[in-house]
């Protein structure tokens, strides 16, 4: 209906705007006419002036109907300085109105009073001229009335032509209700179908990246039995002069590590199982912000309520920590972090922003791959686990940075958790 109703209001634009040509055109076709009448009786005028002289009683009559017949005038009368008739032609001239508008000028008698020596010329041109000059007129409005009729036959053909496809759908609706009915049922069918087949295809999906990881892994081994090394002759090293505090640290600092490392590789080299049970949020991430080492980094929490989700407090925690530390890390030479959470329709959004140093694209297109890192001493396996975690709860993860201004990262864990 909506072509309908724009292909109605085009048509009308074009009715008016071939209206208004139209009109003009006759108005100025009148005009027209009009002046050819009075450029007519005023050279009948100056040609009769050459013939006479002046205004005189003895005009000679026969010197005059030349000039009736060459301009197709029907009668001249001749008045002196002070208004009398003096001569006239043998045709009795109609009785002329003494005000009257340009249409009844052009469609009665059309005259003209000039003055010549000693008095006036009054020249009325000939009905049959006039005749004709009116005939020209009539068929010029005749052929724009023509038009008004072909403008309705189109409006009635445009309607017509819009309105059968939906007379159509409408009968087809009333006809075959229980075939229309049968076709929706048909078309749920292969939806149910056409998600049982994405379900599926997600599977497959989690089933290649596990053996992508694994493939990665395997790739990586002399490189991972390199900083197993390392941390172990660091711990062995250093174990020797224990009784000194700061060497102590030292140890301890290394042996986290080491400890650290070990859980993300097993987590990384096997499925993951997860032991699902209700957590609050401000609880997790207070958890997780007292453990961080924050590196004199202010962090701001904006938990407007205390949501709950279905996850494993575990794997939860230490995802949520990789991330949190990363935040710490990026602002070591200033700025601050904030972690906000709030409910979003059907997820619960986690958003840790950092006012650090960002990243450039390369870095931020390689965030999640395994073994790729930018900070000092890391191996690059934290952002590939806290990833494959939050996948492994149906969630997802986006991260936005811009080199200078800071880093955001948004977690998005589906409510359906909640049980």
């Amino acid at each position: 209906m909506r072509e309908l109703r724009i292909s109605f209001f085009l048509l009308f634009l074009l009715f008016i705007s071939v209206d208004i040509i139209t009109t003009a055109h006759s108005i100025g076709l009148r005009n027209v006419l009009i002046g050819e009448i009075d450029n007519r009786l005023s050279e009948a005028a100056h040609e009769l002036e050459k013939e006479i002289g002046m205004i005189s009683d003895i005009i000679k009559i026969e010197k005059v109907y030349p000039l009736i017949i060459r301009y197709s005038l029907e009668w001249i009368e001749f008045f002196d300085s002070k208004g009398n008739l003096i001569r006239k032609t043998d045709i009795e001239a109609n009785l002329i109105p003494e005000e009257f508008s340009d249409t009844s000028r052009f469609w009665g008698s059309r005259y003209g009073l000039f003055p010549i020596k000693n008095g006036y010329v009054l020249i009325s041109a000939s009905e049959e001229y006039l005749m004709g000059l009116r005939n020209l007129f009539r068929i010029s409005i005749f052929l724009r009335l023509l038009i008004y009729p072909l403008f309705v036959g189109l409006g009635v053909f445009i309607f017509k032509t819009f309105s059968y496809p939906f007379k159509t759908v409408e009968e087809v609706t009333g006809k075959d209700k229980k075939e229309i009915e049968f076709t929706m049922a048909t078309i749920e069918e292969m939806a149910r179908d056409y998600r049982e087949k994405l379900r599926n295809l997600r599977e497959r999906e989690k089933e290649f990246r596990q053996k992508l990881f694994l493939s990665r892994l395997g790739e990586n081994v002399t490189q991972i039995l390199h900083e197993i090394r390392n941390s172990t002759g660091a711990i062995l090293g250093f174990g020797k002069l224990v009784r000194d505090e700061e060497i102590r640290e030292c140890v301890l600092e290394e042996a986290s590590k080491l400890n650290r490392f070990s859980n993300h590789l097993l987590s990384l080299s096997s499925p993951l199982k997860l032991e699902k049970k209700k957590v609050g949020m401000i609880e997790l991430i207070s958890g997780v912000i007292k453990i961080v080492d924050r590196r004199k980094v202010d962090i701001e929490t904006n938990i407007s309520k205390d949501f709950s989700l279905f996850v494993d407090r575990k794997l939860m925690s230490q995802a949520l920590y990789n991330l949190i530390d990363n935040a710490i890390y990026a602002c070591k030479d200033g700025g601050g972090v904030k972690i906000e959470v709030e409910s979003a329709k059907e997820d619960i959004i986690i958003r840790i922003t950092d006012t650090g140093k960002g990243m450039d694209e390369d870095t931020l297109n390689s965030l999640f791959e395994l073994f790729f890192t930018k900070k000092d001493g890391g191996v690059g396996v934290g952002m590939a686990l806290t990833k494959r975690v939050i996948e492994a709860h149906n969630g997802d993860i986006e991260v936005k940075s811009k080199l200078g201004e800071g880093t955001e990262v948004i977690v998005r864990i589906p409510q359906e958790n909640n049980g």
